[in-house]
């Protein structure tokens, strides 16, 4: 739905025949979206357009990044006590 949403304007009626989901699928979909701020709604007419902000999932991305990346780094170096290390600890 972001990827539809991108580079134009697509109206929710777009968005789910797509995506193939339900109308109020999709309306539920795009209120949680709206909520997150990562799209906007423009009315024209009696329609609403979306689009993706995509100022804000960067700002997402780079948080998630910073979040899991050095928690992921770890994972994959094998950081962290391992069953025998920590068995020792316990005397």
């Amino acid at each position: 739905m972001l990827m539809l949403a991108w580079d134009h304007e697509r109206s929710p009626s777009e968005l789910a025949a797509s995506c193939r989901l339900s109308r109020p699928a999709t309306s539920q979909h795009l209120k949680v979206l709206r909520e997150a701020d990562l799209v906007s709604v423009r009315l024209a007419g009696n329609r609403r357009l979306y689009r993706v902000r995509a100022e804000r999932l960067a700002e997402l991305r780079a948080m998630l990044d910073e979040f899991w990346g050095s928690r992921l780094a770890k994972l994959q170096s094998g950081l962290g006590p391992s069953r025998e290390e920590h068995r020792s600890d316990r005397g």
